[in-house]
């Protein structure tokens, strides 16, 4: 008896006697894993890119942050007068 697939097989594990139904199931899922090997290899290479992108993007923020600014004055070339009200009279 196989212990991984519980077929029937000799002693010294070359001839199979007798397939089990697990045996017919790791046949038919065989292709399964092929696929599912290429959709993870796709994510990889999706994740790795997008890895990629958040670093530049860090990268960018870090050296937004760590430039100097220059001043900003809105107030040039307007004049800033209180708000005028009427009399109380």
């Amino acid at each position: 008896m196989c212990p991984a697939c519980k077929s029937e097989i000799s002693g010294d594990g070359s001839t199979l006697h007798a397939m089990s139904k697990r045996l017919e199931e790791l046949i038919e899922t065989d292709a399964d894993v092929e696929k599912v090997e290429k959709a993870l290899a796709q994510m990889e290479a999706k994740y790795k890119a997008v890895g990629q992108e958040n670093e530049k993007l860090r990268a960018e923020l870090l050296e937004a942050k760590t430039k100097p600014e220059a001043p900003k004055n809105e107030n040039v070339g307007t004049e800033q007068t209180a708000p005028k009200r009427g009399s109380w009279w």
